[in-house]
């Protein structure tokens, strides 16, 4: 494959400078833990920022020099590597690692399809019976309306007041700002993360070019740790993802080794790996590449489960990892990076290009709030095949939206952002997000198949917002929130098939999620209250969009005040999408995409709705990813690449090999 040119920033006539320095100028403390890597090199290794930076980014002076420097170290270091990873081993214990449930023949499997199609039989009788009768009995008993009214009303008087309390909140912090804590004296260690699937060398080289071209966090100790979920090659790739990374992308390696069961899975059975670590442009990488697909949920369970284990080192904890597993893990981070101590973990997807400031806002975002323990930045649409794209452009409004109304709310008034992107976010490493509690019992709950349908929907979509709403709720004294500056562009479907595809486990993950914030007694009340309103507005949407083509008729049996007050409320939060434009889109060109596509989502969006709320249902018993994550074939280490095994594995795309395939 071509190897693709530099990182081109979508907005790369914005200046996206910090307001200020996170790292306080002339620190003393900061000082001292320079000299320190002077003092002790082998121990702080060759993380960037360092006197021993042997980076290769741009600006980097003498860089030929620095990397011979790193390439004598790394020899030094070369003699003493089996012994260090022998003392991490004894460090921890590795737990047993049992199935989650015994079915030799399949047929918990087989009665677990049987009883999904009865799941699937019995709610969409519910959502389209219920629909229907609203329907009809909002135009045949129009004396009655205040009966058939609240269904409709109650969405929009909750979003009417979730504007007017944004900007009258707003209006009081320009007054009186909120507290901040002062910018930490101490440098911050960063675990970067990013999982991989089916990814294109193109977008795995932007993706990492992004975070090699980071600004603002030079000083900070960072590890990089990329995931990679099975061996699988998608449409148009002529080699896997797993050998575009470890053949021709991260070419500078010190160790690439196979590892049997090195860890285990959240299935609880045990998972082989092939281990490769090295620099990539002057940043320290373990590349980790599964030997079976088991979800993206999968891989961060190990790494977050890893940086908090990693911090517990000296008690002698029980982790999900084998001792050669996190040996090797420990070493590379203590030795290969520097790092003693993991503050956060930053996340991103290997679509996706972080701003050069990102990172930055992120950690200063994290960093400025006591009891913040997720942040996550604002996701904008990629205009890479073409900057007036229709699919592109109305993604790009509803993101905008999103991030710009609901999110902004949850993170200005309630502080309780209940979905950080994956593609975007950072997160305190503590107890909070990275105990076993949260990871294994909450967040790693393996469904089988005798388990219920919204065991398997929470268990199958929405990984990000699943994690942080089993954090609110469980420890309610969390607060997440969102840096408006930390700026991320990710690519959207462009086709039909795949955006529903995709809608579909957003909307069911959605929907779980919300199900469980408003029956749990940890949940802030405003957001009970929304996550409600976001229930009863997707159960009733044939409804609701039916009763806005009978307004008109409605208004003529309805008292006048009810038609006002009701126009009113729609009327604003659409007044308030218009206003974004001012201050979202930072160049008048996104400004202009944005409206335009904000045109386009007006008309299409109840149409669209409709349309997922059909094709959701329909899938509903489908707990893969379907078109999203496509791939035409699997590396499975016995030579097969025919075309009927082609076909079969585009058929089975199934996510993971955990829980039910889809029933047929």
């Amino acid at each position: 494959m071509v190897a693709p040119g530099p990182v081109t920033n979508p907005f790369a006539d914005v200046v996206s400078s910090p307001e200020e320095v996170h790292l306080k100028p002339g620190s003393t403390i900061a000082d001292s833990e320079v000299s320190t890597y002077m003092e002790n090199p082998i121990t702080h290794g060759s993380q960037s920022g360092s006197l021993f930076d042997f980076s290769t980014r741009a600006g980097t002076p003498d860089k030929k020099s620095q990397f011979d420097k790193g390439s004598i170290l790394s020899e030094k270091c070369g003699k003493k590597y089996t012994s260090r990873v022998e003392e991490f081993e004894d460090l921890v214990t590795q737990v047993e690692a049992k199935p989650a449930f015994q079915d030799p023949d399949g047929i918990l499997e087989r009665k677990g399809k049987r009883r999904m199609k009865w799941w699937k039989l019995g709610f969409s009788s519910l959502i389209f019976g219920f629909n229907t009768f609203l329907l009809f009995g909002s135009w045949w008993f129009k004396g009655y309306h205040y009966v058939f009214l609240p269904f409709i009303a109650f969405g929009v008087a909750v979003n009417f007041s979730v504007v007017v309390s944004l900007v009258l909140w707003k209006a009081v912090r320009f007054f009186i700002p909120e507290k901040k804590l002062p910018a930490p004296d101490t440098l911050e260690s960063l675990m970067l993360v990013i999982p991989c699937y089916n990814e294109t060398e193109d977008e795995l080289r932007n993706s990492l070019d992004s975070l090699v071209e980071q600004k603002g966090i030079e000083k900070h100790r960072q590890a990089l740790f990329i995931m990679v979920d099975g061996r699988v090659r998608g449409p148009g790739m002529e080699e896997t993802t797993a050998d575009a990374l470890l053949n021709t992308i991260l070419t500078e390696k010190t160790l690439s080794v196979t590892i049997k069961n090195a860890y285990t899975g959240w299935d609880n059975s045990p998972m082989d790996i092939i281990l490769q670590k090295g620099t990539y442009k002057g940043l320290s990488y373990m590349c980790i590449v599964k030997m079976q697909n088991k979800g993206k949920r999968d891989g961060l369970i190990l790494l977050r489960s890893f940086a908090y284990m990693f911090n517990l080192r000296n008690e002698n904890p029980a982790t999900i990892l084998s001792q050669r597993l996190f040996g090797e893990m420990a070493s590379f981070v203590l030795d290969d990076c520097g790092i003693d101590n993991f503050h956060s973990i930053v996340g991103m997807d290997a679509d996706t290009i972080f701003d050069p400031w990102c990172i930055y806002h992120l950690v200063s975002e994290l960093s400025r709030y006591p009891n913040c323990y997720g942040v996550c930045g604002v996701v904008t649409v990629d205009f890479k095949d073409g900057d007036w794209n229709l699919w592109r452009l109305m993604q790009n409004a509803a993101y905008t939206i999103s991030q710009g109304l609901p999110r902004l709310h949850q993170s200005t008034v309630t502080h309780k952002v209940s979905c950080l992107p994956g593609c975007c976010q950072i997160l305190k490493v503590c107890e909070e997000n990275n105990g076993d509690y949260t990871l294994r019992e909450l967040f790693g709950y393996c469904p089988s198949p005798n388990d219920s349908m919204l065991k398997h929907l929470r268990g199958s979509y929405s990984e990000d917002r699943n994690h942080v709403c089993h954090v609110l709720t469980s420890r309610p004294h969390v607060q997440t929130r969102q840096a408006i500056k930390a700026i991320a562009w990710t690519d959207v479907p462009t086709s039909l098939s795949v955006f529903m595809s995709q809608r579909k486990r957003w909307s069911m993950g959605a929907t779980v999620n919300d199900l469980h914030l408003f029956t749990s007694r940890g949940t802030q009340w405003f957001e009970r209250i929304r996550s409600f309103s976001n229930i009863q507005t997707w159960f009733c949407n044939i409804f609701i969009m039916g009763s806005i083509a009978g307004l008109i008729h409605a208004a003529t049996s309805v008292p006048w005040y009810v038609t006002v007050g009701f126009l009113g409320g729609v009327i604003i939060p659409y007044i308030y999408m218009v206003t974004l434009v001012f201050w979202m889109p930072p160049t008048p060109k996104a400004k202009a995409q944005f409206l335009l596509g904000l045109v386009i989502y007006f008309f299409t969006g109840p149409f669209l709705t409709i349309a997922i709320q059909f094709y959701t249902t329909y899938h509903l018993d489908s707990f893969s990813w379907g078109k999203t994550r496509r791939v035409v074939s699997e590396d499975n280490d016995n030579g097969s690449n025919s075309l009927e095994d082609e076909k079969a594995s585009t058929l089975n795309d199934d996510e993971s090999t955990v829980g039910l395939a889809r029933t047929t």
